[in-house]
């Protein structure tokens, strides 16, 4: 990626010599020619990444998209009869890259709090304990310490990965200021006339790959009578 695009990437070692290989495009990029799709497979082609995969098999696929705005993008987490809990509420540390310790967190605070409102008899109203909950837990503490992680990326890799460091790994997060986001992801993005075309390779169908085949694999089903969800 660009130095002014925030990004990263894992490779996971599993069982029966496989690998898991991902790669995460923060969606504040400003170059609507960019392809989080086709950064993935230019990125396999690294020396670093590539030894791994070369001679082996694609045996699965799959994307998503992040909530990773972290505390400081936490909506309100109550409502008249539900709650928000989990990856989609935006329970993720995005300095560590996990989210599944968080999602079981919360939802055990919540079930907690309905418990103790079923217990008194009450429906439909806020479970106001879960968010009182949560400010009061290790995962509060935890994510308060990290709150700061994207809004310093977002300045660049080199100024970002400098206060990365040293609030994250100098000083444990605890740090006097706390940084606001100052806009959305979508507002950066620059008309197609003031940037420059990206030319991504084609896929050679051995280590890189098209859209096409890689969403058959992705074990994605739906009606094929199903109306278009894009307008």
């Amino acid at each position: 990626l660009e130095k002014d695009t925030y990004g990263g990437s894992f490779l996971y070692h599993t069982e029966n010599n496989q690998v898991m290989v991902g790669f995460v495009v923060g969606l504040a990029y400003t170059n609507p020619y960019l392809s989080p799709f086709e950064e993935f497979q230019r990125y396999k082609t690294h020396p670093a990444i590539r030894k791994y995969l070369e001679g082996g098999k694609r045996v699965s696929y799959g994307a998503r998209a992040m909530t990773a705005g972290g505390l400081m993008s936490l909506p309100k987490l109550v409502f008249p009869g539900g709650a928000l809990v989990g990856d989609d509420a935006g329970f993720l540390n995005a300095a560590r890259i996990k989210g599944s310790h968080a999602a079981i967190k919360t939802g055990m605070l919540a079930a907690e709090a309905a418990f103790d409102a079923v217990q008194a008899g009450r429906q439909s109203d806020e479970l106001t304990a879960y968010p009182e909950a949560f400010k009061n837990s290790w995962l509060h503490e935890e994510l308060y310490k990290a709150r700061n992680f994207k809004q310093w990326m977002s300045k660049g890799l080199y100024l970002g990965t400098l206060m990365v460091g040293i609030e994250q790994k100098l000083l444990g997060g605890n740090v006097p200021w706390t940084l606001h986001h100052q806009h959305r992801d979508h507002e950066m993005l620059r008309p197609a006339s003031q940037c420059k075309p990206i030319e991504y390779p084609k896929p050679d169908g051995k280590l890189t790959f098209d859209r096409l085949s890689s969403v058959f694999i992705s074990n994605t089903n739906h009606e094929e009578n199903q109306p278009a969800h894009l307008t």
